[in-house]
């Protein structure tokens, strides 16, 4: 007489089958929780080490009062594209300097432009992130900082009774 065929061996077998499929699936939802948890406490902390490196205590200003912003990234736009929509970007060696006439960027190559030659300067904050844009008369791109968790606004306050006159 085999196993098969004694008695009250079917429902132990059942049982044995389903109690395997029950703990293969709580080991394949742990695996799952543990990647997706896993991945976005790995992000959280790479993000806020990027971040924290630019902050208020890095903004280095010269003896001819040209204001070196740390930024983490800067982005190049097209007028009339939503904002977020960028053609090139640069997070390697991102510039924003502010002269006392005008500033200095750098997306793809260094430039400098006149603060008579910017249209409008707006200021968009989310969590975590302060972004300045800088509209140009005559051009129909757009320049982009990401300054990470600069308060901005104080920021330019300070620098604007001596680098904006």
């Amino acid at each position: 007489m085999g196993v098969a065929q004694r008695p009250g061996w079917e429902g132990r077998i059942i049982i044995a089958y389903i109690a395997i499929g029950v703990l293969q699936m709580m080991a394949f939802v742990g695996v799952v929780y543990g990647m997706i948890a896993g991945s976005a406490y790995l992000s959280r902390r790479l993000m806020r080490s990027k971040y924290d490196r630019a902050t208020v205590a890095n903004i280095v200003v010269d003896g001819a009062g040209a204001a070196t912003i740390r930024v983490l990234a800067t982005f190049t736009g097209v007028r009339g594209l939503p904002w977020w929509y960028a053609v090139a970007t640069n997070n390697a060696k991102p510039l924003l300097v502010i002269e006392r006439d005008a500033v200095r960027i750098r997306v793809i190559r260094e430039r400098r432009r006149p603060f008579p030659n910017i249209a409008s300067v707006d200021v968009r904050q989310a969590t975590g992130t302060v972004n300045l844009d800088l509209r140009f008369r005559g051009s129909p791109l757009t320049f982009s900082a990401n300054l990470g968790k600069c308060p901005l606004p104080r920021t330019f306050c300070r620098f604007s009774r001596h680098t904006f006159r």
